[in-house]
């Protein structure tokens, strides 16, 4: 089964990369929108065109999620910070598709001996598409699970992810409303084995930019080693989220700095309008 999942998706990965680096494209203000919708094509082919997922390719749903996330875990996905793992399957696919975006060069900072990459307007352009896509309520897939059990355990969780899911940008802790509980379980599982969240694969790398530090990752490792350290425990906690995240969708307009419930999400700073960023603060003429 892994051999022929693996397969298909070599053959898919070399296509991708061919239509897409083929392409040049001039870069303006008003062009990243165009250039993220192209770049779509080829996330669409796991993860749907609407961006709601595939579980028989272990694809989670990503319309909708914030753009400082998406960028954030592209980074990672991109320099093997996340996803190199010999054992997460589904993170390994997703490491070529990542270093597709942005064939960027390196540029050292001789004065303080630092690496960056000089651009990555692939990854800002295809991250702010797929936060505007609309979310929507996955459907449950895994049995059982006791969500007055699961409430409990959540309280752990909550200091990050926030009382009503909705995420923390400055904790880089996504929201939870539209996460499906087939991928929360997989990725409490990988915390909890080390395959996510190992402290020496998230140490700071100024190179890749990444932007969590290994406290924070260690932090999500201990936190379910001790509150969710077993399956039946992480079905709990889960059957939780999705009964909460069920009566949020219901009035959330999106998960994109809209309203959802009674929270207001932060939109990112650095991803103000152009002209707003450019503007002074002088006053007009009369």
């Amino acid at each position: 089964m892994k051999i022929k999942f693996f397969s298909v998706f070599i053959i898919q990965s070399i296509a991708w990369s061919l239509s897409i680096c083929i392409q040049t494209f001039t870069y303006g203000a008003d062009k990243l929108d165009i250039r993220g919708k192209q770049l779509f094509t080829m996330c669409s082919s796991c993860h749907g065109q609407n961006g709601h997922g595939n579980h028989d390719l272990l694809s989670p749903s990503i319309a909708g999620l914030p753009e400082w996330y998406l960028i954030n875990q592209l980074k990672k996905f991109r320099s093997g910070k996340r996803g190199a793992h010999p054992d997460d399957y589904a993170g390994l696919k997703m490491h070529p598709m990542a270093r597709i975006l942005d064939a960027d060069t390196l540029v050292q900072n001789k004065s303080k001996g630092t690496w960056k990459y000089t651009g990555e307007k692939e990854i800002l352009a295809i991250s702010e598409f797929i936060s505007k896509l609309p979310s929507k309520q996955p459907k449950d897939i895994i049995k059982g699970g006791d969500p007055v059990k699961g409430k409990v355990i959540y309280m752990s969780c909550m200091g990050c992810h926030g009382q009503n899911l909705e995420g923390n940008e400055a904790l880089l802790a996504p929201p939870q409303v539209y996460m499906e509980d087939w991928y929360m379980l997989e990725q409490l599982k990988k915390f909890r084995d080390g395959i996510r969240g190992n402290e020496k694969l998230d140490q700071y790398d100024p190179t890749s930019k990444i932007y969590i530090s290994a406290a924070q990752a260690m932090a999500m490792r201990g936190i379910v080693k001790v509150s969710v350290s077993t399956e039946d425990k992480m079905k709990n906690v889960i059957a939780y989220i999705r009964e909460l995240g069920a009566k949020k969708a219901s009035t959330a307009l999106n998960t994109r700095g809209k309203k959802l419930g009674s929270i207001q999400l932060p939109i990112p700073k650095n991803r103000a309008p152009k002209d707003e960023q450019n503007s002074t603060s002088k006053p007009e003429k009369k």
